[in-house]
């Protein structure tokens, strides 16, 4: 797993467990820890994190570039779903800022999100496949349903690596005329008499 890819299920992770949602999908590895956040390459993945959950036979991958907001929408790359579903942009914080309509089986490219949540400054954001788990075609994403016993279908799950991390890609989202700051600090030398 790339080192971009190990962010983005960490924050993801984080996302889940500051919502709750992390006991119905699974738990960040002990161990885990986030110093890739501190590294000055750029948040996007370059690649794709695909794995599949062989019990369902269901696998994804979704590859979400660093941007500027659009017309209060953002562009997801690729995905690729197995099952269809949806792919769904949240913030740091675990609020979903928009969603795709549903989507079939298959690779789609230059996915167009809405934003149902504007974004009031930049920051990371978060693009995660979900499946359409009750089948009605509507994005319905519940974490207090997600956590109730016997509710797995009350809500449209993300898709899930191996490891039970969902599947996700982050990348720098820029607003209007700022820019990342930088993560690297100017070293100073020392005047010389």
């Amino acid at each position: 797993m790339t080192r971009n890819a190990t962010f983005g299920a960490l924050v993801f992770a984080v996302l889940l467990v500051t919502t709750g949602l992390s006991g119905a999908v699974g738990a960040a590895p002990a161990g885990s820890s986030a110093s890739a956040a501190t590294s000055p390459a750029p948040l996007a993945q370059e690649t794709t994190t695909t794995q599949s959950n062989e019990t369902a036979n269901e696998s994804a991958n979704v590859t979400f570039d660093d941007q500027s907001v659009e017309n209060s929408s953002l562009v997801v790359s690729e995905a690729n779903l197995s099952a269809g579903g949806y792919v769904v942009v949240f913030a740091q914080n675990g609020t979903v800022l928009g969603n795709t309509s549903y989507l079939e089986p298959g690779t789609h490219e230059n996915l167009t999100v809405n934003l149902t949540t504007p974004l009031s400054r930049s920051q990371v954001v978060i693009a995660a496949p979900h499946l359409d788990t009750n089948d009605n075609q509507t994005f319905d994403f519940n974490a207090t349903q997600a956590q109730q016993a016997g509710a797995e279908n009350a809500t449209d799950r993300p898709y899930l690596q191996a490891n039970g991390l969902p599947v996700s890609s982050v990348a720098f989202v820029t607003v209007g005329n700022e820019s990342r700051r930088s993560t690297t600090t100017a070293s100073r030398v020392a005047p010389t008499e």
